[in-house]
């Protein structure tokens, strides 16, 4: 523990180690994932005991559950900022923030859905504003199939793209002086399935 640390109030102490333990365990989350995380190495990695994890998260789940909190807040303020408030990103730009990418598909896949997921009950999150903009023609509870299943479709392509762009394009055969063709490409294509949604295109209609 450094010196700064020890001199500190006993209460901007407290919010310094807090924040020091959230940010360690972020960076972990997207690099390891939650099941190979270890609370130790995270307490080293903040720079205090791994007793405080305990006093302060209750234990790893609780430290997970801040990080994840934490992570989708920023990334709402970032993808904001960016899009100038738009409700819906501009298209393939989720891989600009990789840490909230990675820790989000290694909640996932590690079975921490319900913590990867709790930012769509609770917000600030940018797929939950994305998701009541391109459904907000139809009332809670009654949004058609048809309207869910483009929802997922485009949120698999933004998502997918952002997670395995090196794979995508290597099995598409997609040669280095093609690339930023076919990423232009890709970015038509995602905005045309958002503008289906944005134009209010009813189930069974040809688009």
């Amino acid at each position: 523990m450094n010196s700064e640390r020890k001199t500190v109030s006993l209460e901007r102490g407290r919010e310094a180690v807090k924040a020091a333990l959230v940010n360690a365990a972020c960076e972990m989350l997207a690099e390891v994932g939650p099941n190979a995380m270890s609370l130790r190495t995270v307490a080293n990695r903040a720079g205090v005991n791994h007793g405080q994890v305990h006093h302060y998260f209750g234990g790893k789940q609780g430290l997970i559950e801040a990080a994840a909190v934490r992570m989708a807040g920023e990334h709402f303020a970032r993808v904001q900022q960016r899009s100038a408030g738009a409700p819906v990103p501009p298209p393939l730009t989720l891989g600009e923030d990789a840490q909230y990418l990675r820790a989000k598909v290694r909640l996932v896949l590690d079975g921490y859905l319900e913590t990867a997921s709790r930012e769509l009950a609770e917000g600030p999150s940018v797929p939950l504003e994305a998701r009541r903009y391109l459904t907000r023609r139809y009332p809670a509870g009654q949004v058609p199939m048809e309207i869910k299943t483009r929802v997922a479709v485009t949120s698999a392509i933004e998502m997918g793209w952002a997670a395995l762009e090196p794979f995508i394009l290597r099995l598409a055969d997609v040669q280095d002086d093609e690339v930023e063709a076919v990423r232009d490409q890709a970015r038509v294509l995602a905005r045309s399935f958002v503008r289906e949604l944005e134009q209010g295109t009813e189930p069974g209609e040809r688009v």
